[in-house]
């Protein structure tokens, strides 16, 4: 039987939808290459005024107040996410969240060496405290955490079947060096994961590089994560009610994730690259309808 897959849900009776969403993190260092970077409420004006509805943070206690208010000023929605090492780490993000009304929170946990048990264990104490909250909290596929590869997100699934996922496939992308071939079936590899996926994040791998420019999103790269992200977003739908969200935040890192030219310059425009990541996010949707 399937187990019942978590999900964010704002309240209304409204038939399930994407939502985009933006990592603040991704804002940094922008515009590109300029000597001045926008301010906070630059950043979330020109991030509301593009059509995502919600930024995701990692903030410290000192920061909050001013990051919760100009999100607040914007009208967008906030996401917390967190490296919890700690069932206290986690405690104090939960606390968080309903201080500042975050829609959810999700974990990049531990380490990519903790035994599949002992991170069971941890995943489902850290889980119940979000449930007692009243929070979802998504575990998020990503390198240098539990779990890091496609292998180790499916032994988790083994032993923890009501897992629900960030996915941030270009990690496993990059981990497995898959190019897209149809022979390599990395779709038919990872759906097991793709079924149990509840918020993605849209960072596009070629195999060898965890990001890369894709231009305007026509070419091979870019529709290979397209044919992944429609897929995870078919099997959400499945089951899925009123008032329920399928976040999809783009999440293209400065560097080092961004490929710079020796002199530390960047030669991708991430915000450009950003709204081509919402556009394949909105193809993706549509293309999940059918599936």
């Amino acid at each position: 039987m399937t187990v019942p897959l978590l999900r964010c849900n704002d309240g209304t009776q409204n038939p399930p939808r994407l939502r985009t969403q933006h990592s603040l993190w991704s804002l940094i260092g922008l515009p590109m290459n300029a000597p001045t970077e926008w301010t906070l409420a630059e950043k979330l004006m020109r991030v509301k005024e593009a059509g995502f509805e919600a930024v995701e943070c990692w903030l410290s206690e000192e920061e909050e107040a001013a990051h919760k208010a100009a999100l607040d000023d914007a009208g967008l929605r906030l996401v917390l996410g967190h490296h919890p090492y700690t069932l206290e780490d986690t405690r104090k993000t939960i606390a968080q969240a309903k201080r500042l009304n975050a829609d959810f929170i999700f974990a990049q946990p531990l380490h990519p060496y903790v035994q599949v048990e002992e991170a069971v264990a941890f995943l489902r104490e850290a889980s119940a405290l979000a449930a007692d909250a009243g929070l979802p909290l998504f575990i998020e596929t990503h390198r240098n955490n539990f779990p890091e590869s496609l292998n180790q997100a499916l032994h988790l699934l083994e032993k923890m079947p009501e897992v629900a996922f960030t996915g941030d496939l270009s990690h496993f992308v990059v981990i497995g060096e898959f190019y897209g071939w149809k022979e390599e079936g990395a779709l038919e590899r990872m759906d097991p994961v793709l079924a149990r996926i509840s918020h993605l994040h849209g960072r596009i791998s070629n195999g060898e590089q965890v990001q890369v420019d894709v231009g305007d999103g026509t070419g091979d790269t870019a529709q290979f994560f397209v044919r992944l992200w429609a897929r995870a977003m078919s099997h959400w739908r499945q089951g899925a009610g009123p008032g329920d969200l399928f976040p999809f935040a783009t999440e293209l890192g400065p560097p080092r994730y961004a490929i710079t030219t020796p002199d530390g310059k960047e030669f991708s425009d991430r915000w450009e690259q950003s709204l081509v990541m919402k556009k394949l996010a909105e193809a993706a949707w549509a293309e999940s309808e059918s599936l």
